[in-house]
């Protein structure tokens, strides 16, 4: 039986190791140094049995590194996955154990384990010795070597313990080699160098264990002949197998038909490839390893089909949080009025398909509002309502926001570049307002995004594929700027499938009432009753033109309410409604009524842009010519504004 000794200087920041040793002495040499070192060792005295029952016996996980010497080193290296530093006699020692022996000693023959050393001619020459080396492999061939040595043929034979045991009962002189403490210091430094380095192997190898388990992506490794040699957890899931089914097997055996089919390895990459293996569709990506060009592997990534739609979903879902949200139904929309009815009941018949839609009205008239409405009554309605003002962002800006761009597409992109409105928009709706305003340039990818239902983002290659509806809407004569040139016919015509016509609010006098009361009986502190604010109010709004269409309407109802509730003027049924009117309308140009029974002298739109400038140059007088101010004032854009300033 082995007998072991302990050696542990009680502390954990050196290394943990094992020393078999063929006498006991050699662990009295090595014991304080492994303590100054702070490393816990271990002194186990015995030969080959020893170290077999001990590397057998000892997890890889419970010791950094075995220590030994001679035959000991070959049997561990058999039995573990434990580094082994042996212990070995160097010419220096050889030097050192035969120097006191100059001239006393011509002929010596040298017991030793495995190779030749170097420099044994050069210590022959400097001590004047002949040194024979006799090199055995097992107990046994030591044994044969020892009962062959003729008796005078060597003055002195050294080595380590199997001289002692076979050679020393024949009668001749031996010297047996002892460690001392300069090679055990050297062997202990390189056991710690060993130690550290599997250390931070096993860091290493820990940190890639769990990001390569951490993902839900299926991963899947093959080395250069197709053999599975790495597999995560979520791959085998997906397969259906355990990895101990994929370790080490060829992947074409493995997976039959679900990887790779035939002789070899493919060297280009492949993304986005859709297969059914094993029953469950799953998306598979390829990415080939190659060393110094040749090919060295391949690389799989795979998910199912299935949580990619799930998944997306949940971004649909975080993008409606973040506001890409529809926020209006048909229920919002006032349509008392005959006309009203009519476009409300062919709105929601448009809910019904994916078709694009223009929606044409002057401005105010509701266009985003039904756009909303109608993505709330489609099947699209769990998915996102992206709008975009055409008129509103820079012309240099509009494509990236449109299409998005990839990383260093121009002076400014995120680094890792950025969706643009397309892709936020989908599975769902996308509302591009003021459509009318498209520069030429971006009307042609437009065109080709509807036609193609794919994008390709500023700087970028890859080719994206869009689930999108797309709902436009201007306040512009179309048919008239493609007459003159300003904006394409083909796209005109793309966009122009299913048409949707807003009437202004003059058109529709009977809603004005019915708005008015419903808004301003959110506002008013006491609530006055319904029948008697129409009552009041009817004769005075249904008068006015209404250039500004609903929103016009509405800016009027805020201020009316905010000075109602201010000067608490009347009674809650009986407020001076005239008197409070007159106070928000000061300043308002007369024309913008308009009186019962009065011709107009001029065509409707002659008069609504002769109405609109006065109305614009009234805010810009309020604002002190700010056209940013006068913009808010108005409730448009400030490209609107400039637009309408223009001649």
């Amino acid at each position: 039986m082995p007998r072991s000794t302990a050696g542990d200087g009680g502390t954990d920041k050196g290394f943990h190791g094992i020393l078999i040793a063929p006498y006991p002495e050699m662990g009295a040499v090595f014991t304080p140094i492994a303590r100054r070192m702070g490393c816990r060792l271990r002194v186990v005295v015995g030969q080959e049995d020893a170290a077999v029952a001990v590397a057998r016996a000892t997890p890889p996980d419970d010791c950094d590194v075995f220590l030994s010497r001679s035959i000991n080193v070959a049997f561990l290296k058999r039995h573990t996955a434990v580094p082994v530093v042996a212990i070995e006699m160097t010419a220096m020692d050889l030097l050192r154990l035969l120097l006191p022996d100059v001239g006393k000693v011509r002929r010596v023959a040298w017991f030793r384990y495995a190779g030749p050393l170097r420099d044994v001619d050069c210590v022959a020459g400097v001590l004047g010795m002949e040194i024979r080396e006799c090199l055995f492999r097992s107990r046994a061939e030591a044994r044969d070597m020892a009962a062959e040595l003729e008796p005078g043929s060597v003055d002195l034979v050294v080595g380590g313990t199997y001289v002692r045991d076979f050679v020393a009962p024949l009668g001749f002189s031996t010297r047996q080699f002892r460690v001392d403490e300069e090679t055990a210091a050297r062997c202990l430094r390189e056991a710690a160098a060993i130690a550290e380095a599997r250390r931070l192997e096993r860091r290493r190898a820990a940190r890639i264990h769990a990001v390569f388990n951490a993902v839900s992506e299926g991963l899947l490794v093959l080395d250069e002949k197709g053999a599975v040699s790495h597999v995560n957890t979520s791959a085998a899931r997906l397969l259906k197998r355990t990895p101990e089914d994929l370790l080490d097997k060829d992947i074409r055996a493995a997976v039959p038909g679900g990887f790779l089919g035939g002789e070899g390895l493919p060297d280009r990459a492949e993304r986005g490839r859709v297969r059914d293996i094993g029953g469950v569709t799953l998306v598979v990506n390829r990415v080939p390893v190659a060393v110094q060009g040749k090919s060295a592997g391949l690389v799989f990534s795979f998910s199912d089909a299935g949580s990619i739609r799930r998944a997306e979903g949940r971004l649909r879902s975080s993008l409606k949080a973040c506001g890409f949200t529809a926020r209006y139904t048909f229920a919002d929309i006032e349509a008392r009025s005959p006309v009203m009815r009519q476009v409300k009941e062919l709105a929601a018949l448009y809910a019904s398909t994916d078709a694009n839609l223009l929606i044409c009205g002057e401005s105010g008239t509701g266009k985003e509002i039904f756009a909303q409405s109608i993505h709330a009554g489609s099947r699209r309605v769990d998915s996102p309502f992206v709008a975009v003002n055409c008129a509103a962002i820079p012309e240099g800006l509009l494509e990236s926001e449109l299409f998005g761009y990839e990383e260093g597409a121009f002076t400014g992109a995120r680094r890792q570049g950025k969706a643009g409105m397309f892709e936020l928009a989908h599975t769902g709706t996308l509302f591009l307002d003021e459509v009318g305003d498209l520069p030429l340039l971006l009307q042609g990818r437009l065109l080709r995004v509807l036609q193609e239902r794919e994008i390709v983002r500023v700087g970028g290659t890859q080719v994206i594929p869009l689930d999108v509806r797309v709902i436009c809407a201007t306040n512009r004569d179309l048919e008239d700027l493609v007459r003159r040139r300003l904006f394409r016919a083909d796209l005109y015509y793309r966009l122009n499938v299913l048409n949707l016509t807003l009437p202004p609010l003059r058109e529709r006098s009977e809603d004005i009432v019915p708005m008015a009361v419903s808004r301003l009986r959110k506002h008013l502190r006491p609530t006055p009753p319904a029948d008697v604010m129409e009552r009041a109010l009817g004769p005075l709004l249904t008068r006015r033109a209404w250039p500004g269409n609903v929103r016009e309407l509405f800016s009027v109802l805020e201020r009316l309410a905010l000075i109602a509730n201010h000067t608490g003027a009347g009674t809650a049924g009986g407020r001076d409604w005239a008197r409070l009117l007159a106070r928000v309308w000061q300043g308002a140009d007369p024309a913008l009524e308009s009186p019962p029974g009065e011709a107009c002298a001029a065509d409707l739109r002659t008069q609504v842009r002769a109405l609109e400038r006065k109305i614009i140059e009234t805010a810009l007088a309020a604002t002190g010519q700010d056209l940013g101010a006068a913009a808010r004032r108005l409730g448009i854009s400030r490209m609107t504004l400039w637009r309408k300033l223009q001649p």
